[in-house]
């Protein structure tokens, strides 16, 4: 079984699936022959190829990291000091804090299954390999709190998409802990371009998608791959089109399809360095609009599903300028509540008539009021 990649996207070590011939039917490339860089550059230079077919290898994960490479976690810390990091004060205290926020998160009510997806997280985070990867996350990085909080919501979100994709009590435990590490590569990128507020030039972007290898090397040998394979792909997408390797859907492990959407979720209904967060409603319209293009469509709906986005008895303005208050949730999962309409946009009062967005397509949740 092979897939046809463009020959910018192919990697040293990718398997040919299939013979590379030339325009005269002459064998280049043999199947079964594993790629180097010279012979790459060769195809796509003196033969001018433009395609290959490469076998799909699931769950795919780099391999034959260097000493040098694997060491990249401990050159870092040691480099920024943080021996102190071992300490059991400091790993207690983190513990506390991420059980603390947790339970938060959890009693606003923002996601179902809280009875359950509570009993999961509670169980992840007693892993203390888990809690010192989230305490090296939470010093290191400029926006450390910020970013802990919102891994601790990807794996609640991710737990809840999980029971609602009807995953077994083991694998949903090993989802909670992958959500919560899979941007541990993080660790080791310059903070000032992850906290970079304007487009970053091709050299570092490059330098910031490096992340991901880092992360994988990380966890690697301390973790299963059902933990380690979402840091390394959790930036791949459905059609090919992300990172490291252009890998597609069916070649992703099932939690980093479920982490790449939910990583994306938090990351545009949060506030970041180079802009403010996106309304929920844009958000949604994204994840929808991007079903089986970067992400599966079938996962996007079990996540948008398990979102209590909107709280009863939250003040909201509608698109159309009218205020009102959150009635009813209304079992629906993409963000359509029941309104009760205060005032217009004309501050004219609406006698608290109500509205089921549900029913109304033209009507939407423009924003929160505080």
């Amino acid at each position: 079984m092979g897939q046809i990649m463009s020959i910018s996207k192919v990697k040293p070590g990718m398997e040919l699936a299939e013979d590379v011939m030339n325009h005269n039917k002459s064998i280049l490339v043999k199947k079964g022959f594993k790629l180097t860089d010279r012979i790459i550059e060769m195809l796509f230079n003196k033969y001018n190829v433009k395609e290959v077919v490469i076998k799909i290898v699931h769950n795919q994960a780099p391999k034959n990291f260097s000493k040098k490479e694997t060491n990249l976690s401990s050159q870092h810390y040691a480099k920024n000091k943080l021996a102190f990091l071992d300490s059991t004060d400091h790993l207690e205290m983190i513990k506390k804090e991420i059980e603390k926020v947790g339970k938060l998160m959890i009693e606003t009510n923002f996601v179902r299954h809280s009875i359950k997806v509570e009993k999961i997280f509670m169980k992840a985070i007693q892993q203390e390999q888990i809690i010192e990867l989230l305490l090296k996350l939470r010093v290191i990085s400029n926006n450390g709190k910020e970013n802990l909080h919102r891994y601790i919501k990807t794996s609640l979100l991710a737990t809840a998409t999980g029971i609602n994709l009807n995953l077994d009590e083991d694998n949903l435990l090993l989802l909670a802990r992958a959500s919560l590490v899979y941007d541990i590569g993080n660790c080791i990128i310059d903070q000032n371009l992850l906290n970079n507020n304007s487009l970053l030039p091709k050299n570092d972007k490059k330098k910031l998608e490096e992340h991901v290898i880092a992360g994988f090397q990380i966890l690697q040998h301390k973790f299963p791959k059902e933990i380690c394979l979402p840091a390394y792909q959790h930036h791949e997408r459905f059609d090919g089109s992300g990172y490291p390797n252009g890998l597609e859907n069916d070649q992703l492990h099932l939690f980093s399809r479920i982490i790449g959407i939910v990583d994306v979720y938090t990351a545009l209904s949060s506030n970041r360095p180079h802009r403010s967060a996106y309304p929920t409603n844009e958000v949604i319209e994204f994840l929808l609009g991007s079903g089986d293009v970067l992400f599966e469509y079938k996962i996007i709906v079990e996540f948008l599903s398990i979102i209590n986005i909107y709280v009863a008895g939250s003040f909201v303005l509608l698109n159309n300028g009218d205020i009102g208050i959150v009635s009813e949730i209304n079992g629906n999962p993409l963000g359509k509540p029941k309104v009760k309409l205060l005032y217009d946009k004309e501050w004219r009062n609406l006698n608290g008539k109500e509205v089921d967005l549900s029913r109304n397509p033209l009507y939407f949740i423009k924003k929160v009021i505080d």
